[in-house]
């Protein structure tokens, strides 16, 4: 397993994850890029593409391909296999959980880390892999009616608060009792984690919290 997971920045921000990841994909292969869950009416998905280009092209990667939703719920399992990693953008946590699931492609995603692929999550696309989506509920409205939020779980059985400010402390801990969450990891923007099978490495200008 090589989950990369961003608190959310921008390219600056996620420097030293985005040069891990880059590190860690395939070079004899495209990289998979899925945008899905951001606000299309503010960031159509050319824009989204440019901007992925801009952020990685400049550490070595440079051939990219991106699929919507159309791709996500028509594309097959054997398709994905020409792909040297997966970045998976942020946006709303649950429309893009809902997505994935719906769609068959949080199990093909599966598939994937078991088989070692690098996977790049950034906000909304980390947070999908902690245990539940519920900490995006802060700030991610759940028009899609989701009801199931539970993640994959891969993060040792945390869950992720990702954009933290020192402002927050107060709302996490309010969450952290409402819902019963034993365990959140709390990345501020400029922070970040590599998950493997045997531990979590903090990557990053900034610091991660635990609680």
């Amino acid at each position: 397993m090589k989950l990369f997971l961003s608190g959310g920045g921008g390219a600056e921000d996620s420097i030293l994850l985005d040069k891990k990841f880059v590190e860690a994909v395939g070079k004899d292969k495209p990289l998979l890029y899925i945008p899905i869950a951001i606000n299309t009416d503010k960031y159509p998905y050319p824009s989204c593409y440019n901007w992925i280009n801009n952020t990685l092209n400049p550490l070595g990667i440079t051939n990219i391909e991106m699929w919507t939703e159309k791709e996500v719920w028509e594309k097959s399992e054997e398709e994905l296999q020409k792909f040297g990693g997966v970045y998976i953008g942020g946006g709303n946590t649950p429309y893009l959980l809902k997505e994935l699931k719906d769609s068959g492609f949080f199990l093909k995603l599966e598939k994937l880390i078991k088989n070692n692929i690098p996977i790049y999550g950034g906000s909304a696309g980390a947070i999908i892999f902690a245990r539940t989506i519920i900490p995006s509920l802060s700030a991610d409205a759940n028009d899609v009616g989701l009801t199931d939020f539970s993640g994959m779980n891969l993060v040792k059985g945390y869950d992720i608060w990702c954009h933290f400010t020192p402002e927050m402390d107060n709302q996490i801990m309010e969450y952290k009792n409402k819902y019963g969450l034993n365990k959140i990891a709390i990345l501020p923007e400029n922070a970040g984690l590599y998950v493997t099978d045997d531990k979590i490495e903090e990557i990053g200008l900034g610091k991660v919290k635990y609680i």
